[in-house]
């Protein structure tokens, strides 16, 4: 008691003292906090390993049996996986293994990249390449779009592909990605006696194509201050075009 009592008392009697000390704490508090670093997005080191399967057209009951479990049973048997969580949606399925703090990330990415390829034959024959990552928090996207409907997969990604571009025009954004969809794609199928009867290979014809589906940059053109990139477009916009390739 009394020893607080000598405290209060030293207080009253140092009023200046204890205003400058109180001034001095707030300015070296200020100080402090102006100079402490703040991230939007810090720095995140913590080994995630994210595995991606596509296989369009199937439903998600089926991508969890098919595809999701028997990756899953092989990434059990790898020791410090701290958790793991997997999502199936119509068309493909996403495992994220998140290990324990201390094993190298490229290790940890050899590993599970080992055993999604020892889950191979337990999966479907016809089944895309499984995509194996590191997961980098500081590339993680702010926002997903899905995009649905009752058009083809090619059309949805023509339509995502626009969107694409309309995005990367927002200030701020660094990079748009877009995955799944279809590209367009014509087969030509070749008539070996044909071929043979004009003395004709296969390459022959897939030269000849290639030369004709392509642009061609025409130079530069300078109109007062201005200056136009030329190019010669030449890619083919029909069958029709295709059809009409002379090859010799």
């Amino acid at each position: 008691m009394r020893k607080k009592m000598k405290i209060s008392n030293w207080s009253l009697s140092n009023k200046t003292s204890i205003f400058v000390l109180l001034f001095i704490v707030v300015i070296a508090g200020f100080v402090a906090y102006v100079n402490l670093p703040v991230e939007s997005f810090p720095q995140i080191k913590q080994p995630v390993v994210f595995v991606s399967v596509p296989y369009i057209g199937v439903s998600p009951s089926d991508m969890e049996t098919l595809v999701a479990q028997p990756i899953e049973n092989k990434l059990k048997e790898i020791s410090k996986i701290k958790k793991m969580t997997s999502t199936s949606r119509e068309g493909f399925s996403n495992i994220v293994a998140e290990f324990e703090s201390d094993i190298d990330i490229d290790e940890a990415v050899r590993k599970v990249r080992e055993k999604v390829d020892q889950a191979k034959p337990d999966m479907p024959d016809d089944i895309e390449d499984p995509i194996v990552q590191e997961i980098n928090f500081e590339n993680i996207p702010i926002m997903l779009v899905s995009i649905t409907g009752q058009q083809s997969l090619v059309r949805l990604k023509k339509i995502a592909e626009n969107l694409q571009d309309e995005f990367k025009q927002i200030p701020g954004v660094l990079d748009v990605n877009i995955s799944g969809g279809l590209e367009r794609e014509v087969k030509v199928n070749l008539n070996p006696a044909r071929l043979q009867y004009y003395k004709l290979g296969v390459n022959d014809v897939i030269d000849a194509i290639k030369q004709e589906n392509t642009t061609i940059p025409g130079g530069s053109v300078e109109s007062g201050n201005l200056k136009y990139t030329v190019r010669i477009p030449g890619e083919f916009s029909s069958i029709d075009e295709l059809k009409n390739v002379v090859v010799k």
